[in-house]
């Protein structure tokens, strides 16, 4: 199975070495064409999240191909200066790959255990690769199986019920913090995001939390004006100073709040939390050290993940059950798809025999031929798969 995979993820990298990786779409793009512009890989696909970047590959010549792989995106992460950076990259092939993926893409593998939103990430990597024809049978295959596994976990168990994504861990450590948010103001900078737009969505849902949303583009799909108070970016730290909660999740390579612009607006004394969901950083940690403050980034929400998913544990048994009912689906297409030259050659064998001498005798012949060239325990796996069909 020539399926190749690299991992830069939470559980290898640090955030620094991790924003190197994030790469933007139109970067992800020229990853992919080199990629597939070399003769061994038939296939690719590149998923870049805050937590993680993957890469997915399928080919003839596995060690090559791993290769070509880990120098594409050390190059284009300008990454080839750190020290010791091929330690922080895992590397997937066969099984092991296709394993990985239908983990990642459930959110079995997520900083917060069962979160929603890899699974979209993992929809979208998927649709860039393909809409550029990157994408083939066996890949059509591996990442439509993996999503399908993915949201029946979602749908029979309780792993995506409560507390699936940072955005609501987020959220639920604001109210711990305030004692509740009822009455409180709330700033999400970079709304229209990939990621604010779904601290933005699960905020609105809050009961009497106040809501605005210093964004640059246009309003999130499914949020209106009346859900939450659009303010202008170039005008947010004008209105931080109201504000009890201020998460900001954008792409941005620069600082979206500093601690010297934050005190130079800072009128009004109280107690605020701050929450940096971005990779790279998009606040300066010194923002802690301000009096009645709290301050947490993606470091701090790995630990607050790691309590909320200890609660998850007993519905853990159910969800591999499903995913490796699904994994068994794709080796199955895989295998019948790699050997349908065979089956298509045998097809038209029997009907050519069936024309000579008559379709019993050309179906005791195919019998006869299968008793004497299958070993015994292959004999006895077919009889069984014939009683089944």
């Amino acid at each position: 199975m020539g399926i190749q995979l690299l991992s830069i993820s939470h559980k290898t990298a640090p955030a620094e070495v991790r924003a190197r990786f994030a790469f933007q779409e139109q970067q992800r793009a020229l990853i992919l064409d080199q990629l597939v512009s070399a003769p061994e890989i038939k296939e690719a696909v590149i998923l870049s999240t805050c937590s993680r970047t993957e890469l997915y590959c399928s080919g003839d010549q596995d060690s090559r191909i791993l290769k070509i792989m880990q120098n594409t995106i050390i190059e284009a992460a300008g990454a080839g200066g750190i020290a010791g950076i091929g330690g922080y990259i895992l590397r997937y092939q066969g099984e092991r790959a296709v394993h990985h993926l239908f983990l990642v893409t459930a959110g079995l593998d997520s900083v917060v255990l069962g979160e929603d939103q890899i699974l979209g990430q993992v929809r979208q990597a998927y649709f860039e690769s393909h809409s550029r024809g990157y994408c083939k049978a066996d890949f059509n295959n591996l990442f439509r199986l993996a999503v399908t596994a993915a949201k029946k976990i979602k749908t029979d168990t309780v792993l995506s019920k409560s507390s699936v994504s940072t955005a609501g861990l987020a959220l639920k450590k604001a109210e711990q913090c305030h004692g509740g948010l009822a009455g409180k103001k709330l700033l999400v900078i970079g709304g229209s995001g990939q990621i604010g737009s779904i601290v933005l969505k699960d905020a609105v849902a809050v009961k009497g939390l106040d809501v605005y949303a210093a964004i640059r583009k246009s309003l999130p799909a499914g949020l209106h004006n009346e859900d939450y108070i659009p303010i202008r970016y170039e005008e947010r730290y004008l209105w931080m100073d109201q504000m009890d909660v201020i998460i900001s999740a954008t792409a941005s390579p620069h600082y979206t709040v500093t601690r010297e612009r934050f005190e130079q607006h800072r009128t009004i004394h109280k107690k605020r939390v701050f929450f940096d969901l971005a990779v790279p950083q998009d606040m300066e940690e010194s923002l802690q050290e301000l009096p009645d403050t709290d301050y947490y980034n993606m470091e701090d929400m790995q630990e607050l993940a790691r309590q909320n998913n200890e609660r998850k544990q007993n519905s853990l048994p159910q969800a591999h059950e499903i995913l490796r009912e699904y994994e068994q689906q794709f080796y199955k297409h895989m295998l019948y798809s790699q050997n349908l030259q065979q089956i298509q050659a045998q097809k038209q064998f029997l009907l050519n025999e069936a024309q000579r001498c008559g379709l019993e005798k050309a179906l005791d012949h195919f019998f006869i031929a299968l008793r004497e060239e299958a070993e015994v325990d292959e004999l006895e796996t077919f009889m069984r798969l014939l009683s089944r069909v």
